[in-house]
């Protein structure tokens, strides 16, 4: 079965742009723009990744680390157009895998996406 990845943001067009090229990739996309799922614990369904759109999502620390808390199993790699968020810095150090910048790089996506799910296999 093709890997869920979950595309978390509010920019229609990147998102289709992202779910095109997952699906080419061997992944299975499911786009999402509620980032109340972050306050969940996810059990149905359940992604390998969620590529998060930083710039749209609350800068919240404490969600990221509910979030992780509750899915440790699930990387998050970040999306922006910018390359520091000061407000994040903890999340960016603990909770983020990595953050990509806007706009997307498909070779960078595949890349990350390959590297964090496969980190998170050999860590549990």
């Amino acid at each position: 079965m093709d890997p869920i990845i979950m595309i978390l943001g509010t920019d229609e067009g990147q998102s289709e742009r992202l779910a095109g090229l997952l699906q080419a990739n061997g992944y299975h996309p499911d786009v999402k723009d509620n980032f109340a799922m972050l306050t969940e614990r996810l059990t149905e369904k359940k992604p390998a990744a969620i590529i998060l759109d930083i710039d749209a999502a609350p800068h919240d620390n404490h969600l990221f680390r509910a979030f992780k808390r509750n899915n440790p199993d699930v990387i998050l790699l970040g999306l922006s157009a910018y390359s520091f968020h000061p407000a994040l810095k903890e999340s960016m150090e603990k909770h983020i895998f990595a953050c990509m910048v806007k706009p997307i790089d498909p070779d960078e996506v595949l890349f990350l996406l390959k590297t964090g799910c496969d980190e998170s296999h050999t860590d549990t």
